[in-house]
């Protein structure tokens, strides 16, 4: 019969372990004690409050209110024609901006840095600062709004597909290389052909988020249908806004299903 050996030192490395996460846990819990302190959150207010939701809820959300229904399809057609201009625009000055960054494609390392700070500063903007701001620029209307969302996915797209860039095989490349190839050879024979299943699939998902932040821009006054959103709230008419948002979810289930079966035969 095999006799079992205790590894040494593992008893003490598993106490270790169980204490770090003792730690953490307790870290977590007394961070979050602090914050709620802080924003003098009132749990009584907030279970009192309840009531008052539920009754607003089932009286006045709900159920939707179907009438005027062929109003609420322009709005939701401009939803969708944003999502697809901003995703287009967006993958393409992605994917330029992308091969000047990756490390394995930039002409110089100067170029590289410079764009990598200037993508961080557009991405670390939320899309509906720039909506605000842009509204400022341009008035209230679609162009704030399309602006909007091809700058936020132009920074969100340009880091995934450089660091999608960085990760590909190299051989090829180099193979080109030794045989005097130019540099948009080797980009068109070597980087492209392994690059299009990551370029697929990250454009496919800013697809279904532009769905998602295209009706949250209107809100700002950027068009669409979270303009109708903010105008059935502004007029008490809570049944529609409950149908609007009904209309909302569809459509983006339906994009979520879409998007899905064409990863599935591209990727």
């Amino acid at each position: 019969m095999m006799k079992l050996t205790k590894i040494p030192g593992g008893s003490q490395a598993r106490r270790k372990r169980r204490g770090r996460q003792w730690a953490a846990g307790t870290a977590l819990l007394l961070l979050t004690v602090l914050s709620l302190v802080y924003i003098r959150f009132d749990a009584a207010e907030f279970l009192l409050g309840i009531p008052t939701f539920l009754r607003f809820l089932f009286s006045d959300f709900l159920p939707p209110d179907p009438t005027n229904l062929q109003s609420y399809l322009k709005p939701v057609a401009d939803t969708f024609i944003y999502a697809v201009i901003a995703t287009f625009c967006s993958s393409l000055l992605g994917v330029c901006l992308a091969l000047l960054m990756a490390r394995t494609t930039t002409p110089h390392p100067l170029v590289r840095t410079v764009l990598r700070g200037l993508i961080s500063f557009l991405r670390n903007i939320p899309f509906l600062a720039w909506a605000s701001l842009l509204v400022v620029i341009f008035g209230v209307g679609t162009t704030a709004g399309l602006i909007a969302l091809i700058v936020f996915g132009c920074g969100f797209l340009a880091r995934l597909y450089a660091e999608s860039i960085e990760e590909l095989d190299q051989d090829s490349m180099e193979a080109l290389e030794s045989c005097g190839a130019t540099y948009g050879q080797r980009i068109k024979h070597a980087i492209i052909p392994q690059f299009l299943p990551a370029f697929y699939s990250w454009t496919l998902f800013m697809f279904e988020i532009n769905i998602r932040a295209s009706a949250v821009l209107g809100l700002v006054g950027a068009g669409g249908i979270g303009a109708l959103i903010k105008q059935t709230m502004d007029l008490f008419q809570y049944g529609k806004t409950s149908m609007v948002i009904a209309i909302m979810v569809a459509m983006i289930l339906m994009v979520e299903l879409m998007t899905n079966r064409i990863r599935r035969r591209l990727i």
